[in-house]
């Protein structure tokens, strides 16, 4: 790694200098699209470049979310924004007021185009996701880095590490400290409620048997289970502002950028400066968010739409078709009962819903095999989708 990546991965404290909310810059949250010319002249030309490309890799943020019903970061309304607006309301000087007044204005615009929000545990695969997965089966990329913990490229029918890297981590992974299997869950393995913010501690692993040591205390910071924290049991993914990267994600990032032709970056704002390396670390690199990025006059071509729409002109040009998104069963499913121990309700009535969507969604799909020339089933892709309605 570059020595002031290291530092600011491996030195939390000087990644803290600075709040979550204040990394929101008021010049770049104005979205701006592209006219009907110009972007089919782009996506004519990504298109050519994805045809050319021996491997494609995606790099997503918390964009490729929103017409899920996800809230992001620092878009208008996103979560950090929020923040920032609130923080701004207490300050008297000028130039405050003058930020404060050009983020109410971009929110204020964006409310028109707001979809319906839902808990991330409900949020189900948009458009855009479908599309990565899809690509990836016909070969058309390879992989797909995330810094969204939402988990729904799972739902999309993505495997972790053979085809996915969540940088941030997932809300559905569960890691042991000491062998490195990834258990994946039913449910939300992060108990925000009950744990304190940089702790990670979740349990004992089946697989090898490491738990956490018996100097663990939950009231003490020195004594957590850490990212960074080995043989300490298994632990969340979960990645807070100011903690290290584990090392095999920020590996895997690194190992599938440096190969590929052409990464696609989508959704983000490249605001978090000690990841937004990698996709310029391959051969060619397009840029695709609705606010201005610090990198984009280094990208070789730069796209100003939603990503579904984008993903949906980039298809047409590829002759490609989503499929309707998969009955996603975790590979380390609890029994609900234990799921209730585990968690809290609000997660374990998730957990519930979640089994309950993979039910209906098996049975349409046999009902659907059962008679070919039937339509195939809607899947609630490109919006706002609401599996607890769809379950009933």
């Amino acid at each position: 790694k570059l020595q002031f990546l290291y530092l600011i991965d491996h030195h939390p404290a000087l990644a803290n200098t600075r709040t979550m909310a204040e990394t929101v810059d008021a010049k770049r949250v104005k979205e701006r699209f592209d006219n009907a010319d110009e972007l089919g002249a782009k996506l004519d030309a990504l298109a050519a470049m994805v045809e050319e490309s021996r491997y494609t890799v995606f790099f997503t943020g918390a964009g490729v979310s929103t017409s899920a019903g996800v809230r992001d970061y620092r878009g208008p309304s996103g979560a950090w924004t929020q923040k920032r607006i609130a923080q701004l309301q207490q300050a008297a000087d000028a130039d405050s007021k003058a930020e404060l007044a050009k983020l109410i204005k971009e929110q204020a615009a964006e409310k028109a185009k707001a979809v319906a929000r839902v808990p991330s545990t409900d949020a189900q695969p948009t458009f855009t996701h479908m599309a990565m997965a899809k690509m990836i089966k016909a070969k058309k990329a390879g992989f797909v880095i995330t810094t969204n913990l939402d988990g729904i490229f799972r739902k999309a029918g993505l495997e972790g590490h053979k085809e996915l890297c969540c940088l941030h981590g997932d809300i559905y992974v569960e890691r042991c400290t000491g062998c490195g299997y990834d258990y994946e869950r039913n449910y939300h393995v992060r108990d925000n409620k009950r744990m304190k913010c940089h702790d990670h501690k979740v349990g004992t692993c089946g697989k090898c048997g490491s738990a956490a040591p018996k100097s663990y205390r939950p009231d003490r910071k020195s004594c957590f289970v850490h990212p960074e924290s080995r043989n300490a049991g298994t632990k969340d993914t979960h990645i807070n502002f100011g903690e290290s990267l584990d090392d095999l994600d920020w590996d895997e990032a690194d190992r599938h950028t440096s190969k590929a032709d052409l990464c696609i970056v989508m959704g983000t704002s490249m605001s978090l400066r000690h990841i937004t390396h990698f996709p310029f670390q391959a051969q060619r690199t397009v840029i695709c968010n609705l606010q201005a990025t610090p990198d984009d006059a280094k990208a070789d071509l730069r796209i100003w739409a939603t990503c579904d729409a984008i993903m949906e002109g980039l298809f047409q040009r590829l002759r490609l078709e989503v499929d309707p998104a998969p009955v996603w069963r975790p590979r380390d499913s609890l029994p609900l009962p234990e799921v209730q121990k585990r968690t809290t309700r609000a997660y374990y009535e998730a957990a519930v819903r979640l089994m309950q969507l993979a039910d209906t969604r098996e049975a349409a799909a046999a009902k659907a095999a059962a008679a070919p020339s039937a339509q195939p089933a809607a899947s609630g892709l490109g919006g706002a989708y609401h599996p607890a309605a769809q379950a009933r």
